[in-house]
């Protein structure tokens, strides 16, 4: 029996004899079914917009065109593993807004999973970085501890002002806010090698965050395809 890392009920954990047999390590559940059913996983084989995976899209939505007109570098997409809806909120405002990083964990068997088919298509995975100030009221750094255990993170980005937060905005706020990110790469990363990365950040509303970021590091030089990846949309 197990615990329930969200509602902290018992549960049975089933193991499947492929999963027995399998040499690779992989992470314990931490969702009972009940909570997993609620938090509702994204269908993959639902209609998507190709760019961003907006569910009910099969051609580039508006959104996606608007940032192909401003960056029309950028070929890669976006991906998500839920949506933002109502238990989602409320997992974001214990997680981030009152700092409990005990949740920190609970997606992580996701992660895994959906990053175990994927790694080998990226040479860095870069972090979105917080505000400062904000982590370290918190007392942590709620992106980096949400994937660092699962995601290879490479740290080649820092943010230089403090931005009010995306709560706090509306969408043309949100689109039009002043580039917070500059390129800082930490020793020993050379960008100019890698061929594809993957941009991480934990939610995606209007995607002007995630590609501030792209255009920093596009600006530095970096030549490589770049993918996205928020646990929420």
């Amino acid at each position: 029996m197990t615990l329930c890392g969200w509602c902290g009920r018992p549960w049975q954990v089933k193991i499947t004899f492929s999963q027995l047999c399998s040499l690779q390590r992989r992470r314990p559940e931490t969702l009972c079914p009940d909570c997993r059913s609620q938090f509702a996983p994204v269908a993959t084989n639902t209609a998507q917009c190709p760019g961003c995976g907006r569910l009910g899209d099969t051609h580039l939505c508006p959104e996606c065109q608007l940032w192909h007109t401003r960056m029309p570098w950028q070929k890669g997409r976006e991906y998500y593993l839920f949506g933002y809806h109502s238990l989602m909120q409320t997992y974001f405002e214990r997680y981030k807004r009152q700092g409990d990083v005990r949740l920190a964990p609970l997606f992580q068997y996701d992660l895994a999973n959906w990053w175990r088919t994927r790694h080998s298509l990226y040479d860095a995975v870069i972090p979105v970085p917080g505000d400062p100030k904000r982590s370290l009221q918190r007392g942590f750094e709620p992106v980096i501890q949400l994937i660092g255990d699962v995601f290879p993170l490479t740290l080649a980005l820092a943010k230089t002002v403090t931005t009010p937060e995306q709560a706090q905005l509306n969408r043309h706020d949100r689109l039009t806010q002043p580039q917070p990110f500059r390129w800082q790469p930490c020793r020993g990363v050379n960008g100019h090698q890698w061929r594809r990365i993957l941009i991480v950040d934990d939610i995606y509303t209007t995607g002007a965050t995630l590609h501030q970021a792209m255009h920093v590091i596009h600006q530095a030089g970096v030549a490589a395809a770049m993918d996205s990846w928020t646990l929420a949309r």
